[in-house]
């Protein structure tokens, strides 16, 4: 049986994913994460933009006001900094403290709970001598199928989400 960490793990992969078809789109996993990349999202439309996604997930309560304040590796936070030709994104799914409140499920509804924000740490600024670096992820931006559609079409116009 998979530990607390590898189910919040695989959780959250469910719940891009979940997200991703609903908005027409694929994920790709690549056979290794050591660029801080846990998978791919794909669009098979236009000029087949994708984005390549960091996935984190907690059962803790880091809302703040207008933001989320997730402390980020040292690792996950220069590798997801670093320039590249696919855009990447970081990706924390808010998950209830207690398991048992994950999912619900019945012959009418599969409901999976929290919520997802996203960010693009892009462009942010070096950082030394820390193990871990908070990031603000903006609680505008929920990671939903409407909001990963409108996040593909800036990629495909303007190489950014």
């Amino acid at each position: 049986m998979m530990n607390l960490t590898q189910r919040m793990e695989e959780f959250s992969r469910a719940y891009i994913a979940a997200v991703s078809a609903h908005a027409g789109f694929q994920i790709s996993r690549p056979g290794v994460d050591d660029d801080s990349v846990d998978g791919i999202i794909l669009s098979k439309q236009g000029k087949r933009p994708r984005i390549e996604f960091q996935v984190k997930s907690t059962g803790q309560n880091l809302f703040r006001d207008e933001n989320i304040a997730f402390p980020l590796s040292l690792k996950n936070y220069t590798d997801l900094r670093t320039e590249t030709i696919i855009p990447r994104i970081l990706i924390v799914v808010m998950m209830p403290d207690s398991e048992t409140r994950w999912l619900e499920q019945s012959e009418e509804t599969l409901c999976l709970r929290r919520c997802a924000y996203w960010m693009s740490l892009s462009g942010y600024g070096d950082r030394q001598n820390v193990s871990t670096v908070t990031v603000h992820l903006p609680r505008s931006q929920r990671f939903t199928s409407g909001g990963l559609v409108a996040m593909m079409a800036r990629v495909e116009a303007e190489g950014m989400p």
